[in-house]
């Protein structure tokens, strides 16, 4: 897929790609996360809770990629300002994942209430952001 311009193509791309990998900053490692959409908006969830970690970087500073297949993206990763209200569309877009891939397994464990706390948003980085 080309590389996205807009919010929607990068949510568009997050749907129709096969492996979603972050990282905080531009010199940390990818690692392998689920990423969700609601609308044109862009969330994701740890799974594991140890620190440090991507979650808390991002909670320093916003700047990092995202990998969707093989195009990378910057973005920035922010906890959402609307949290508590998005949350409820954020575990269906799990739910409905989750189901897709056969695995409604771990569903319990990507709507814990730890899990919902970590929840980030990641959107474009704006063109004016410093990137390497």
């Amino acid at each position: 897929m080309p590389h996205p311009k807009t919010q929607r193509e990068l949510a568009d791309l997050v749907d129709n790609s096969l492996k979603h990998e972050i990282r905080a900053g531009y010199t940390h490692r990818f690692i392998t996360l689920m990423f969700v959409t609601v609308g044109e908006r862009v969330f994701c969830r740890r799974y594991t809770y140890g620190e440090p970690s991507w979650h808390s970087v991002f909670q320093t500073d916003p700047a990092g990629q995202v990998r969707l297949d093989k195009t990378v993206v910057n973005i920035e990763a922010r906890v959402p300002h609307d949290l508590d209200e998005i949350v409820p569309d954020v575990d269906q877009a799990y739910a409905d994942a989750l189901k897709k891939l056969g695995a409604g397994f771990m569903l319990a464990g990507a709507t814990e209430p730890r899990a919902r706390e970590s929840t980030m948003e990641v959107s474009l980085a704006e063109p004016s952001a410093s990137t390497p």
